[in-house]
């Protein structure tokens, strides 16, 4: 049954219902406001809890127009601060900085959905080096550490590796991990561990949680091309949007 099909169906029935009472009420004569009101109560819900799905689609319909209000809401929000979502001065990216296209990233280290995503996300990188791709790492689930350690190397120039070697580590990413893979990068580990407790680190992770509320990321990975959401897990579909664009 389609959302019109619902609508229409509790309209007419609640009609129906009002109509049928007030036929009665002039039968019987019972024309007083009270009488007339609690005959409809009752015969709206009796009949209610005979259909009961009737009830249960338009609740249906109520949580998907919420949320297609709460995906309008979310896109405005994305082309409201499309400046703030493609600014390189705070995160990290890749890719030339006037690109035509940009895709931005915000994940968590922790997340599952987002190791899943990586090797597709590297893939794609390295078949678009006219597309910039901003990483907007968030700490929803405990990762701050391992985000210090990814904005620390950063800093020296080597994100793209401790991005990609974070996001595909077999197994808890602890402080042996980190230093495991800053070394394997190339960085000296004591020296990232300085810049991981920097200001600029800290207030550039602030910046990007910030903005994650402000354009209301609630879940990861959350991709978002050019302003616009982004639904894309796998490299066929980055790609294909890439294309679109160019």
């Amino acid at each position: 049954m389609n959302k019109d099909n619902i609508i229409t169906i509790l309209v007419s029935v609640i009609a129906s219902v009002v109509i049928s009472v007030a036929l009665a009420a002039n039968v019987t004569g019972k024309h007083t406001g009270a009488v007339a009101d609690a005959n409809v109560d009752q015969a709206i819900e009796a009949y209610l809890k005979k259909n009961p799905m009737i009830v249960r689609e338009a609740l249906n319909l109520a949580a998907e127009q919420e949320q297609i209000e709460a995906q309008k809401r979310v896109a405005e929000a994305y082309k409201a601060n499309i400046k703030e979502l493609n600014n390189a001065d705070n995160s990290p990216f890749v890719g030339p900085k006037d690109a035509k296209v940009t895709i931005v990233e915000f994940f968590d280290f922790n997340c599952g959905y987002c190791k899943r995503l990586a090797p597709a996300m590297m893939k794609v990188i390295k078949a678009n080096p006219n597309v910039k791709f901003v990483f907007k790492p968030v700490t929803f689930l405990g990762s701050m550490p391992i985000a210090k350690a990814a904005m620390a190397a950063n800093e020296q120039g080597k994100f793209l590796e401790v991005y990609e070697a974070l996001l595909t580590h077999d197994g808890q990413i602890d402080d042996a991990a980190i230093k495991e893979i800053v070394t394997k990068a190339g960085l000296n580990y004591e020296k990232t561990k300085e810049i991981m407790e920097s200001d600029k680190v800290k207030n550039s992770l602030s910046a990007i949680a910030e903005l994650s509320q402000k354009v209301e990321i609630r879940g990861v990975p959350t991709l978002i091309i050019n302003g616009e959401p982004l639904q894309a897990f796998d490299e066929a579909a980055l790609q294909n949007a890439i294309d679109d664009l160019k």
